[in-house]
Formats: C-alpha cells, structure tokens, sequence
C-alpha cells in the first residue's frame, strides 16, 4: 500500500485535500466530542443552541477563541501549503491559512468574523471578548459567529465539487466525512477513477512525506 500511495502522489499534478478536525489535533485543539461545561461542542454549535441560549452560546464560544487563537500550524498544514495542495477544510481554526495555504474552502466559515444576519456587515470575533452580546453598530441587531451552525447549509459546496472533479488526486485528513453533502465528494473522485489517500492518524508525519513527492 504504501508503495502505492507514493506513486500516486508521483504523478499528482492536480492534488486537493479535504480536512477535518483531526488535522489540527497535533496544534492543541479538540475535536467535536471535547465537552464544555455540559455539553459537547458538537451539541453547542447548533443553531437551536445559539437562538435559545445566545449568552452560554457566546461564553462558549469566546473560550474556545481563546484556544484556537494560540494554536500554530502543523507540520501537515505546512507540508499542503508548501505543496500548493487546494484545501477543502470542515476546520473552523484558520490553520490552513495561517500556514499560507493560497486555495482554501472553508465550508463551515471560520472564527476569525462575526457576521450581522440583517446587513451582513462582518467584524473581527475580537469584539465578543469585550461584549458578553455583541450588536452589530448599524442594525443593533445580535451579531452571530461566521460559523456554520447544525441546521445551517455548508458553504461553498458546489465550488468544493468542481475542485474534487479536477483533481487527480485526493487527500482525505482527519475526517471520517459521515454528514451530508460533504461526504458525496469522495463518490465524485471515485467515479472519476482517481486515487484517495485517507490520513485519520499521525497526519503531521505522513503528510509531509506524501508532500514532498508532489509535482505541484
């Protein structure tokens, strides 16, 4: 197998990953099922959570800032930054571009804005650290995370396809892909014939391996 991966990667032009939370393991920060007080994050960032309880949606929200503020790329977001390796990331985190990835989708959004859901005017997340309920100035109408909330639609699908239908090949990084729509993706490269190298485990050590023989 691993004779086979090398050469696929050898003849990789085109390459584009798709990443999730087990990527950004190795910089210090958790996975879904990490708990916060009572509740997981998983069952915190969903959008009944944030309209029925915005004050404990934000307390979580701003300790979690203050975790993926300090954390620093990987060795695998490097390796795919330094590869040109187009990223589809599920990672709200930002490590892909702090890491100077150019092509990244983040289809959950990200932690870096706070977006007005009336004037879609966005702000830098800074402002909910000193406002327990951040307003947009313009509306005086709530602000929310620029994240993509259980009950919201993934962003930037369909560009995420087209980027897996040009590939030749495809990196699958720290995530199982169980939801919809992202896991049709895989099924686009599978019916283009093109090769899938799945990494759940020790991303930081293969991925600069496989990396490095790309002819990107």
């Amino acid at each position: 197998m691993e004779t086979m991966w090398k050469r696929w990667a050898e003849l990789s032009v085109r390459p584009t990953a798709i990443t999730g939370a087990g990527i950004s393991v190795p910089s210090g920060l958790p996975t879904a099922g990490k708990r916060w007080r009572n509740w997981t994050l998983k069952e915190m960032f969903t959008l009944e959570m944030y309209r029925s309880d915005p004050l404990t949606f934000y307390d979580c929200y701003r300790d979690m800032l203050l975790q993926w503020r300090e954390a620093k790329p990987n060795p695998a977001h490097v390796a795919l930054a330094e590869a040109n390796v187009r990223i589809i990331t599920q990672n709200l985190d930002g490590l892909h571009l702090k890491a100077d990835s150019a092509e990244v989708l983040e289809i959950h959004g990200n932690l870096r804005e706070l977006i007005c859901e009336i004037c879609f005017a966005l702000y830098p997340s800074h402002v909910a650290e000193h406002n327990r309920m951040p307003k947009c100035p313009t509306c005086a109408k709530p602000l929310k995370p620029n994240i993509v909330l259980s009950g919201e639609d993934v962003r930037h699908i369909a560009e995420a396809a087209d980027w897996v239908g040009q590939a030749d090949l495809l990196l699958i990084v720290g995530t199982k892909l169980e939801m919809e729509p992202i896991c049709s993706l895989p099924r686009i490269a599978k019916s283009n014939g093109v090769p899938i190298i799945h990494c759940n485990k020790k991303a930081e050590v293969l991925l600069p391996e496989v990396c490095r023989l790309l002819k990107t």
